[in-house]
């Protein structure tokens, strides 16, 4: 096929001020095939937005060395030729034509040929009328196969067949059963569960057999505890078990004898009741499975929901803000991100609670229901005097401000421009001014693409981003998070976790409700020189870093913390971006006591 570059004319180049690179000088044909194959990559995720992965790797090797070539030239706005540009161009306008996709829109089997986790689709009688390709490879399944011919545990596949007989009486999403299957490779084990898949109404009913991902929380270990008169031994034996590692496996887990966790579970059966292991199985996995899906109810009624939230009218434009935490309680504001919404205030709403908390969490213009502002505002000012109108519309004199990820640059410039109204100011995960491109050369490698893209190309930045909502727009939260946290160990187990998913994905669609232009003016703005608002802020400052953050590296923390007066940094050193999700205390400590000085 015919490359859609003109091959006489490209010769890849990287303007930076006065100085042009051509990138591809020296080694033209393997640049010219390397900017062939970003042209691909771009088309091809405009009609797929699922291979919005691919795309950005190859930009990323596109860039990379021309960044490494520049050095400290890379920070200045350029461009990266006329006919890679002019094809990223055309590629946003034909998706800003093809106009946005609701999720439902995609049929279920394309959505989970997607998930990276088996899932199949079975009719009433039990034939397997879908497998995704991890199925297939995992449990040898396919289509027209029975689904008791899998290698699963005898009583599970019967209690399946019995429930999808009457498949067409349940409520879609509902978990009917739970049984564990083993892989053809290696015989490992898997909890999968069974519900009813969610379907247009006139579409036969099927049963959705997928991974269930049980994740064993604190909140499960207690209650089973509790419930049982279990051992902490016991429950931590209960919650290996029902993940699906053998006796073996549990002993070699827990530096301990195989007879000793095999007694154990003995006991566990004993005091349970449950006549045997697949029977216990069953029992504790819906227990912990109902958990989780609890909090995915939780998480799309609220998040989602409009309604949660209030409006204050400033200057004809709306301003959209929530309350999450003690009803009554003492008084947070909350400045999110680019991409987490709600989500974190919700995800530790309990916590918010128990500590009186309440967070005012303003929706920041063009994000969620908010109006935008004009084109050619200055997003943090305009901010800091809309924060200002909220707090008097509250009825709030003075409280701490709290800013999450990339609010923590909004969370300074309030503290700037209405001192008075501040008590301390602690940043989450926070973005830091960038003052040279040996600070955008320290991120982490997909970060740093994306933060040199939005600085050097603008117009580049924006098809990269409407890529993006697109995927969002398919349902492809999980890619999206993949995107962004792959490269980072600690973020992505953490991340991929059944009950935390729910929350980061209802964050992306907040983000993204509008479109694009919320996020690459965010965008702009982050990864400017904004230096000089930090040094100007008096109240008390707590920045709280993972080590392991792949956005904001923890070096450059470390830098802000030792040239600014006044700044406390509490690192982490286990964790990365998403701490406060993860192990929220040491943060929420820090809140506590910002909210004290008020």
């Amino acid at each position: 096929m015919k490359s859609p570059l003109k091959r006489a004319n490209f010769v890849g180049t990287l303007i930076s001020g006065s100085d042009v690179k051509r990138v591809g000088e020296k080694t033209d044909k393997r640049s010219l095939r390397q900017a062939e194959g970003l042209v691909d990559k771009l088309y091809a995720t405009v009609l797929k937005p699922e291979r919005y992965d691919e795309l950005i790797a190859a930009w990323e090797s596109h860039v990379a060395s021309a960044m490494h070539e520049l050095g400290d030239r890379a920070g200045a706005p350029g461009t990266v030729g006329d006919e890679v540009e002019r094809h990223f161009l055309n590629a946003f306008t034909i998706l800003e034509r093809l106009g946005r996709r609701a999720p439902h829109d995609e049929p279920l089997e394309t959505t989970l040929e997607q998930d990276p986790r088996p899932a199949l689709l079975v009719d009433r009688a039990g034939q397997i009328v879908f497998a995704n390709t991890p199925a297939r490879d995992l449990f040898a399944a396919e289509v027209g196969m029975q689904l008791s011919t899998l290698p699963m545990e005898a009583d599970g596949a019967a209690n399946f067949r019995r429930l999808l007989t009457a498949i067409d009486r349940e409520p879609a999403g509902r978990l009917l059963s739970i049984s564990r299957v083993f892989s053809s490779r290696d015989n490992s084990a898997f909890v999968v569960a069974l519900s009813r898949a969610e379907q247009p109404d006139d579409s036969a009913p099927l049963g959705l057999v997928s991974l269930a991902d049980l994740v064993w929380t604190d909140r499960i270990n207690e209650v089973v505890q509790q419930a049982f008169g279990l051992s902490p031994a016991e429950s931590a034996v209960l919650g290996l078990l029902i993940s699906g590692r053998s006796a073996t496996e549990i002993a070699e887990a827990r530096k301990t004898s195989v007879e000793t966790v095999r007694t154990q579970i003995r006991s566990v059966l004993r005091k349970t009741e449950a006549h045997s292991q697949a029977e216990l199985i069953r029992m504790t996995a819906a227990l912990a499975q109902l958990d989780i899906s609890r909090d995915e109810r939780r998480a799309a009624a609220t998040i989602s929901n409009a309604d949660r939230f209030e409006t204050l009218s400033i200057d004809g434009r709306k301003l959209a803000f929530a309350r999450i935490g003690a009803s009554d309680g003492r008084p947070i504001l909350f400045l999110h991100g680019m991409i987490d919404g709600c989500s974190a205030p919700l995800f530790n709403r309990r916590l918010l609670e128990e500590r009186d908390l309440c967070a005012m969490v303003p929706a920041r213009p063009g994000y969620g229901p908010s109006d935008p502002y004009s084109p050619g505002d200055d997003p943090a000012g305009r901010l800091a005097d809309d924060l200002e109108k909220l707090l008097d519309h509250l009825g709030i004199e003075r409280c701490a401000v709290v800013g999450h990820f990339g609010g923590a640059l909004y969370a300074y410039a309030f503290a700037q421009r209405h001192a008075k109204r501040v008590s301390a100011v602690v940043n989450i995960s926070g973005t830091v001014p960038i003052t040279s491109a040996a600070q955008i050369a320290a991120f982490g490698p997909r970060q740093r693409i994306i933060a040199y893209t939005s600085r050097v190309v603008p117009r580049v930045s924006k098809l990269i981003l409407r890529a993006g909502v697109a995927l969002l727009d398919k349902g492809g939260h999980e890619a999206f998070m993949k995107a962004l946290y792959e490269r980072s160990a600690v973020d992505y187990e953490f991340a991929r976790k059944r009950h935390v998913l729910p929350y980061l994905a209802d964050g992306y669609d907040f983000s993204a409700a509008q479109g694009y232009a919320a996020f690459q003016a965010d965008a702009m703005a982050t990864i400017s020189d904004w230096s000089t608002l930090v040094k100007a802020v008096r109240a008390p400052v707590t920045l709280i870093h993972g080590a392991h953050d792949p956005a904001t590296p923890i070096s450059l923390v470390r830098d802000l913390a030792d040239q600014v007066d006044g700044i406390e940094l509490v690192e982490l050193p286990a964790l990365g971006q998403l701490h406060f999700y993860a192990e929220p205390e040491a943060t929420l400590e820090a809140i506590d006591q910002a909210a004290q000085r008020c």
